[in-house]
């Protein structure tokens, strides 16, 4: 395997003096959190300066406003303000790329050709879920709508773990099965992901379940990606809180800077409620994996 890019070596020595209860849990896919770091810093890039109209009157506040004027001598902000700098939004950027390359690295460990179940596993969920909503969306609430609502509600609240997505492949392919030959077809749908979603929940179950289960290169490959997340996430935090304090008063600014994979949740736990599906258990912490 070739050496780390000099991007990656330049946070492997944050990551490594990072203590472990320092990481924030990290409870989405991580396509959805390389995605999302993307968006938070084009925000924190828009909107760090503040907006003054052609009389110099400040008409919507910057992000600088959080870190005040401690940000502007040499001692770090205490408190919250001290969360963000200007160079955030780089170091997010930074971050995710690093983190990125850290994942391939980790997949090359466990797996020399770079095949990554967990992504398919993601495609296949998507076009289940997609294609059961549209067909069950007739307008008639029958018992169709509450077996989706329970599966729904049976994995809102799912850690980020191989177990988890099989168990979900598994539970959406079991619900399509016999409206196979309907599905068929349906909005570009293959009847084929049916059975493929079963095959690839079993490999995920092959994986190993734990940090701790893996071996040597694996194990430490895969702690550095999790660390470099950690520290990813928390920079993302940090300005999304710093966009609900200084944003307080512009509600639909700071709304940007929110996490939409987490928004999408939250509506789909409202609606299995609203459909009467019992409300799913809350899983225990998982480390983050593939």
């Amino acid at each position: 395997m070739k050496k780390p890019s000099k991007e990656l070596e330049q946070w492997i020595s944050a990551a490594a003096e990072m203590a472990d209860s320092a990481s924030p849990v990290i409870n989405q896919p991580l396509h959805v959190l390389f995605g999302e770091a993307v968006d938070v810093a084009r925000f924190f890039d828009r909107y760090w300066k503040p907006e003054a109209d052609e009389r110099g009157s400040i008409v919507r506040p910057g992000l600088e406003s959080a870190v005040g004027n401690a940000g502007k001598g040499k001692k770090k902000p205490a408190g919250a303000a001290g969360r963000i700098h200007v160079k955030t939004g780089d170091e997010i950027l930074s971050l995710q790329r690093a983190t990125q390359e850290a994942h391939t690295r980790y997949l090359l460990t466990i797996n020399p050709k770079g095949e990554d179940p967990a992504a398919r596993g993601r495609f296949l969920l998507n076009e289940l879920t997609a294609v059961l909503e549209w067909y069950f969306d007739d307008g008639v609430e029958d018992e169709k709508d509450a077996q989706l609502a329970r599966v729904d509600a049976a994995h809102a609240d799912d850690p980020q773990t191989a177990d988890a997505l099989a168990s979900a492949l598994d539970d959406y392919a079991h619900l399509a099965e016999p409206h196979r030959d309907e599905l068929q077809g349906l909005g570009g749908f293959e009847s084929g992901h049916i059975d493929e979603a079963h095959a690839v929940a079993a490999a995920l179950r092959d994986r190993p379940a734990s940090v701790a289960a893996l071996a040597g290169p694996a194990r430490s490959a895969i702690d550095l990606r999790n660390r470099l997340a950690g520290m990813l996430l928390d920079r993302m935090n940090a300005v999304r809180a710093a966009a609900r304090f200084v944003f307080r008063n512009h509600p639909e600014i700071a709304r940007e800077a929110t996490s939409a994979y987490e928004r999408r949740k939250r509506a789909a736990a409202r609606r299995a409620k609203a459909k009467g599906a019992a409300a799913p258990e809350v899983p225990a912490e998982a480390p983050l994996l593939g």
